[in-house]
């Protein structure tokens, strides 16, 4: 892992109940509005029968498809998000790290019609492998979902090139500590990173916000 990813990852764990309260309180304006929405619809869309949300957090997208009727397990790399994302409904859990799937350990389920990555991808060579990596566990032409900050968004008055950024908890209420670095990746970048990954892309999504009508985020659909 680069620098950067060890400071991803202990950020999270120390913010990982501030987290939680906020998912759980229903906190982020954003996400209620859109894109909680988008991403649901956009693998509705196309109804795999399981899939495998990487990064779930607390899992709140991997009980709302299991409710759907989709065999949802979730993985994480912090212990506290999946520990208060087990018991609700009938998903299933695991505490996995990215490196766990480049390394390509064995998961409960695998393989799965479809991988999801909501929100949960902040590095860079990580991503790449972790993306590469994703072809062991998806079933023949799997689908991939990602969703993450719309790029016109989240730099605004920054030059508009790939590249790491410092991170943020501004806006969030409670506790949050020690924000962490992220990889920034242009609309073209991201393209380019899909189809470097062995991944057909399929379509671009961008969710609006209904009050700013600017984009709230990106999703990215893509076959193996």
């Amino acid at each position: 892992m680069d620098e950067q990813d060890y400071d991803i990852l202990d950020s999270w764990v120390k913010n990982a109940q501030s987290w939680i309260d906020v998912i759980e309180g229903e906190k982020i304006e954003s996400r209620n509005l859109v894109t909680n929405k988008a991403i649901e619809e956009a693998i509705l869309h196309y109804r795999p029968a399981s899939i495998l949300d990487l990064g779930c957090g607390q899992g709140w997208l991997t009980h709302r498809l299991h409710t759907l009727g989709i065999a949802a397990h979730g993985v994480d790399a912090i212990r506290e998000l999946i520990l208060s994302a087990q018991g609700r409904t009938g998903a299933t859990f695991e505490v996995y790290s990215y490196e766990d799937l480049i390394s390509g350990k064995p998961l409960q389920g695998q393989p799965f019609e479809a991988v999801v990555i909501n929100f949960a991808l902040f590095g860079e060579k990580t991503t790449e492998e972790l993306l590469s990596s994703l072809h062991a566990y998806l079933e023949g032409q799997g689908l991939l979902f990602i969703q993450t900050l719309h790029p016109l968004e989240a730099i605004k008055n920054r030059p508009y090139r790939s590249g790491w950024l410092e991170g943020s908890w501004d806006g969030l209420d409670g506790n949050f500590t020690q924000p962490h670095p992220w990889y920034f990746r242009t609309l073209d970048d991201w393209a380019s990173l899909i189809r470097e990954t062995k991944f057909n892309l399929e379509s671009v999504i961008e969710p609006l916000h209904p009050a700013t009508g600017r984009p709230a985020s990106v999703i990215f659909v893509a076959r193996g």
